[in-house]
């Protein structure tokens, strides 16, 4: 997968940015604050919708505008593709249209299009951070390659959110449980197994890709292992990575065994939105037990692997965003990273230090001051 040409009207602190890449790896250097993540953050808006900076998308309008736009043009290995979203006011209210080729699409229609993955500081904190840090890693890697998945995911989310807003209410009211209530855990229930069998697999075939890599990242020194840990009704976690087990009865029985603490509490305190990646270093936790170099291993060889696991699972590698990721990373570390996607990952890269980045045979430099880009 390749980007040709990035385009945004008044996003960020940008009135109009035109720019093509012919080039395998685009630095973008300059001081902080000058807009250099704003090009990054166009491109990952245009692959998933959203920003990975914000929820707020209006943050995303220059100052002082009331409508923006942002474009991708890219080709995969099939074909050539355009995508452009737009922003603007209608009747006083904000609107957002999506579109691909031409023909106007709906938010779920764009995901797993223009395949992206992003390396920012944040996650190095894959390994030491709050679990919803690796749930968030882990869905988007899936859910890239299979649209099941991320179809999958918006439903769960959905119930989830209407059964607890169920439990709040019972809880109010003082009842102890109610008939809607088996009804909204029957589809809970459902879509909780799926989403649980789904991420199995998918880990079944991850993990085998980050201990190859992270053995190669230590020169076959360390060893490196995922599991997939399940929050249990008494706080155990459980690692149960059978794909044939029978998740609907697992489920069924929680939540009725839970259900009055999760009507005391109004929220539902199982299932896949409470579940963790466990990360083992040589067979004890990499979180708990890991150097802060062993620690930031770790997350390289996850984001690495996550490149690898879309290649295998769509036929080529998605594009690479590296925000300001270079400074935090040791020598040694930026080798290794850099070796990997050399020659194979179209990536897009920030840093303040322009010497960070070794010239590569296909690589382009632009300097960004205050919002205007130039080719160096």
């Amino acid at each position: 997968m390749k980007i040709n040409k990035i385009y945004t009207v008044n996003f960020r602190n940008y009135d109009k940015c035109n720019l093509d890449f012919s080039s395998m790896v685009n630095v973008f250097y300059g001081q902080n604050a000058q807009g250099k993540t704003n090009i990054l953050e166009a491109i990952f808006y245009s692959a998933f919708g959203f920003s990975h900076r914000t929820f707020e998308e209006n943050e995303l309008i220059k100052i002082g505008c009331k409508e923006m736009g942002v474009g991708v043009e890219y080709e995969s290995f099939s074909s050539s593709h355009a995508v452009k979203i737009k922003k603007y006011l209608q009747q006083e209210k904000q609107k957002k249209e999506i579109i691909l080729d031409g023909e106007k699409i709906r938010p779920k229609e764009q995901y797993g299009k223009l395949n992206a993955v992003m390396f920012s500081p944040e996650d190095l904190q894959l390994v030491k951070g709050e679990p919803a840090l690796r749930r968030r890693f882990f869905d988007m890697q899936i859910a890239q390659a299979d649209k099941v998945y991320y179809d999958l995911l918006i439903k769960y989310n959905r119930i989830l959110q209407q059964r607890n807003k169920l439990l709040k209410d019972l809880r109010e009211r003082g009842r102890e449980s109610s008939e809607q209530l088996k009804v909204w855990d029957k589809e809970f229930v459902r879509l909780a197994a799926a989403v649980v069998r789904k991420r199995i697999v998918s880990l079944n075939k991850l993990k085998k890709i980050t201990a190859e890599i992270y053995s190669s990242l230590t020169e076959n020194k360390e060893k490196m292992e995922i599991k997939y840990g399940i929050k249990a009704n008494n706080g155990e976690i459980l690692y149960l990575e059978d794909e044939e087990k029978n998740w609907e009865d697992f489920y069924r029985h929680c939540l009725k065994e839970r259900e009055s603490v999760d009507i005391l509490r109004g929220s539902t305190g199982v299932g896949p939105h409470r579940d963790d990646l466990s990360l083992l270093l040589n067979g004890v936790s990499l979180r708990s037990f890991g150097s802060q170099g062993q620690q930031r291993s770790g997350a390289l060889a996850l984001k690495l692997s996550q490149l690898e696991y879309v290649r295998r699972e769509t036929g080529e590698f998605p594009i690479l965003l590296l925000d300001d990721v270079m400074s935090e990373l040791d020598i040694k570390r930026r080798t290794q990273l850099l070796s990997f996607i050399d020659g194979k990952v179209q990536t897009f890269i920030t840093v303040n230090d322009r010497e960070l980045i070794p010239k590569f045979e296909n690589c382009r430099y632009f300097e960004i001051i205050e919002g205007k880009i130039k080719e160096v």
